[in-house]
């Protein structure tokens, strides 16, 4: 994954509720990734679960985000290098990266 695409995906994850209230070609395609993402990890790992709804969905401060989990630093880092992994597969998948 290069810069850009951890840039667009990060701003994907950001912008989510734009992205769903503006329904253009490339925002569905980013809006079923995103969904995918977050369903994939609802399923499989809380913590990252809990990074989309907390820090990206709720646009929680890093902080806050860290004390609601119970994760330190760079668990956080490191789940969240993960996430955006993931989403710029599904990204990939839909032909927006």
């Amino acid at each position: 994954m290069t810069n850009e695409h951890r840039r667009q995906c990060r701003d994907a994850l950001w912008n989510w509720q734009l992205i769903e209230r503006h329904p253009t070609p490339e925002n569905q395609c980013w809006a079923h990734a995103l969904r995918k993402t977050a369903a994939y990890y609802q399923c499989q790992d809380p913590i990252r679960a809990g990074i989309i709804e907390q820090r990206y969905r709720r646009h929680l401060p890093e902080e806050k985000v860290l004390d609601t989990l119970h994760i330190g630093r760079t668990t956080y880092q490191k789940a969240n290098t993960d996430l955006l992994s993931t989403l710029a597969v599904y990204a990939a998948r839909e032909g927006v990266l």
